[in-house]
């Protein structure tokens, strides 16, 4: 019988979550589109009319259903993290360059792919 192992990655580049209440969609929930991410081409600034907000892909936007509406279940919470700390993969969303990624304080939320070293699982 094969052992599960955890796949746990070293963070390599700042990153800093918005200080926002995250974004917690079912698809049909209707989004706010706001503004373009200035650094993160296909994501954009999004609002659920409430309290929530953050980054998330317009791909994940229905906008041909007169108000947009999420297409997906998404969550844009964003992990705030540093150089060296180490985090473990929870999911990979290759499509979208980002993992969502749980650290040592147990807390998820998205990570960039370009700011994570995966380690090599040992046997």
């Amino acid at each position: 019988m094969s052992t599960l192992k955890a796949i746990n990655a070293t963070v390599t580049g700042s990153q800093e979550g918005p200080d926002a209440i995250p974004l917690t969609l079912k698809p049909g929930d209707v989004v706010h589109v706001r503004h373009p991410h200035p650094d993160r081409p296909g994501y954009v600034w999004a609002e659920d009319g409430q309290l929530s907000a953050g980054w998330m892909p317009m791909d994940l936007v229905d906008t041909n259903a007169g108000q947009p509406q999420a297409r997906a279940e998404y969550c844009s919470a964003e992990l705030t993290v540093s150089p060296g700390d180490t985090v473990r993969l929870i999911w990979e969303d290759p499509a979208h360059g980002a993992c969502w990624c749980e650290d040592r304080h147990s807390e998820r939320g998205w990570i960039r792919n370009e700011h994570l070293r995966f380690e090599v699982p040992k046997d």
